[in-house]
């Protein structure tokens, strides 16, 4: 098997902790490290045993050692940062969320069709086993028809630098984070045919621009009913862990939000533990990206599945200002809605 050469943009937390699942598939991949600033990488680089580093991103786009690259630089910057390695032959990984618009999202895909390049975007929920376990019990019939899918993520976030800067997000934690609830969502329910959104009105200091704490009501394609919680600004005391659920018919599925395990209740009795070694889905994204790249084939996680995410999000800010359910598919950019933070700055890196 060809070891593929992944090249990563941005030194920040979240390459620490794709460097940190890459160090388990050394005989797939490898990392290599680029920064605008040099030391910067070569720290990286030398902590995690990488394959080079770079003082700049054009650097890493034009080497010849390296196969493709993951852009893990903040989403303002996504657009930017793609059509420099699509500009460079180099097949693409994109950390979520793609970026802060349905028009930047297209830009993005504008290059890679020119280039003819490989692009996927690192949604790592996409890949967890939890989805494999919901979705085999719900398509056998375990449960029934499925009647309501709820989703529940609260905890606290202490957010700085370009999380603070609503210019650089583009939109608030549903965007930010959330992004990854609403692709779980689509996954275990399906398509989407139009969302309804809440907020509390409460006066208290957000920790994200936009929202940070968000209650959502969908409605699935087979008329099943879907709803989501997401919240930067509820305190859990258990360690990040939430409970979901499904409602069908002829049963129900608890579940542990993040993966650690499920109940199903219905035709058949079952607890499972859906893989703790991989509960976050790290690891199979980074596999199937280095097959993509070595059989140039299209990934599963594509741009159209991150776009479909991406008009979820939006029409849930639209819904936060027409009150009403609003449709998937609507063209629209960027939320427009008043924002209440401060201490403002930017970074190079996620």
């Amino acid at each position: 098997m060809t070891r593929v050469n992944i090249c990563i943009l941005g030194c920040g937390k979240v390459a620490r902790t794709h460097s940190r699942v890459g160090r388990t598939l050394r005989k797939e991949l490898q990392f290599s490290y680029a920064s605008r600033s040099l030391d910067k990488s070569r720290e990286y680089n030398r902590k995690y045993k990488g394959a080079g580093a770079f003082g700049s991103y054009e650097e890493a786009c034009a080497s010849r050692d390296v196969d493709a690259v993951f852009i893990c630089t903040p989403h303002a910057f996504h657009q930017e940062h793609a059509e420099l390695a699509a500009a460079h032959g180099k097949p693409l990984l994109i950390e979520k969320p793609v970026a802060r618009s349905i028009e930047e999202l297209r830009a993005i895909q504008k290059a890679v069709q020119i280039a003819q390049v490989p692009c996927m975007v690192a949604e790592n929920y996409f890949f967890k086993p939890l989805v494999a376990t919901l979705r085999s019990h719900l398509d056998r019939g375990d449960i029934g028809h499925p009647l309501f899918v709820e989703l529940n993520k609260t905890g606290t976030s202490r957010n700085t630098g370009w999380r603070t800067d609503a210019e650089l997000m583009g939109g608030g934690a549903l965007l930010e984070g959330g992004v990854h609830w609403v692709n779980l969502l689509r996954n275990i329910g399906g398509p989407v045919l139009e969302v309804l959104a809440a907020q509390p009105t409460v006066d208290y200091q957000r920790a994200a621009p936009v929202e940070d704490n968000l209650q959502i009501l969908v409605r699935f394609q087979d008329g099943a009913i879907g709803k989501l919680l997401h919240s930067w600004r509820t305190r859990n005391r258990i360690g990040g862990l939430s409970s979901s659920r499904i409602h069908g018919t002829d049963g129900n599925i608890i579940f542990e939000s993040n993966g650690l395990w499920a109940l199903v209740v219905g035709r058949r009795k079952r607890l499972r533990i859906p893989g703790l070694l991989d509960i976050m889905g790290y690891r199979r994204m980074l596999r199937a990206f280095a097959r993509c790249v070595r059989e140039g084939s299209k990934p599963e996680m594509s741009l159209a599945v991150a776009r479909d995410d991406m008009e979820f999000v939006f029409a849930a800010y639209r819904s936060l200002r027409t009150r009403r359910f609003e449709p998937m598919g609507v063209d629209q950019t960027q939320p427009h809605m008043p924002v209440r933070m401060s201490n403002q700055s930017r970074e190079s890196s996620r």
